[in-house]
Formats: C-alpha cells, structure tokens, sequence
C-alpha cells in the first residue's frame, strides 16, 4: 500500500496481488488510526450498486476475505434501493424529488406513471422494515 499526502487529506493506492488496483481518498480528519477500524459511506445514488462493488472489492482487498455475505443475496438491490428512498424521504424529499434523483429519465406522465407506484411500494416497505428492525433480514424468507 502506497500513502500518498496531498492537501486536504491521503490517497491510499492498494496494490495486493490476485486483486484489482484500488485507490482510495481519505478526507482529513477521518483517517481512521493505524490498525483501528473502519467504515466506508456509499452515497445513494444512481451509482450505488458500483458503489457497493466497489467496497467489496476493496474489502477483498486489504485481505478480509469474502464479501461478508459469501451467498449472493438475491434482493440486494431492493433492499439497497428501499434504504436509499427511505433516507430520502426521512430528509424531507418528495416524491418526486426522490424519483428525479434516481431516475433517468423522468417518466413523462409521473403521476400516472408506474415508477411512481414503484418507489411508493419501496418507500413503504422501507418504512415497515426499518419499524420491525433489522431481525426480519436474518428469517429463512427476507421481505420483498
């Protein structure tokens, strides 16, 4: 690993072998302590599924092995996108606000549009996951 110092913080260049070349832009002041622990913030985003790649890989490595759920997990996506509205929501977006972020393009007619049916239904399940806690996940049959 490579610490490269620069105004307003340290670029990290991972270079471990059977594993792509990362980089990574550490701000000031949240570096974490040398062999202290960590946590990396994904925007919600359109990016977020590279994103959540991305820090899989990055985990991988710095040598912690497999991403930490070794069985695909087979509503990700969903529960990534129901997370990201739900943040939205709880900071005072709309609706709408909410789909001409995430959405490109915008449906022409939103009000009638199924995306709005769509991210209605994620923002509501989001809402009732987050209620019953995070337990729900771990049950043979995660909600969809």
């Amino acid at each position: 690993m490579y610490r490269i110092g620069s105004p307003g913080g340290t670029h990290l260049l991972i270079r471990r072998r059977g594993a792509p070349e990362l980089s990574l832009w550490l701000p000031s002041g949240l570096a974490p302590a040398r062999g202290g622990g960590f946590g990396i913030y994904l925007h919600p985003d359109n990016g977020h599924t590279a994103r959540v790649q991305a820090a899989t890989n990055f985990r991988r490595a710095i040598g912690h092995g497999s991403p930490l759920r070794y069985v695909p997990f087979a509503h990700a996506r969903r529960h990534a996108a129901m997370l990201c509205v739900h943040d939205l929501s709880r900071q005072g977006a709309s609706l709408r606000d909410i789909a001409e972020l995430l959405l490109d393009p915008m449906p022409p007619d939103w009000r009638t549009s199924s995306e709005r049916s769509d991210l209605r239904r994620l923002l509501d399940v989001g809402r009732e996951m987050i209620g019953q806690g995070y337990r729900r996940l771990l049950g043979p049959r995660p909600p969809t």
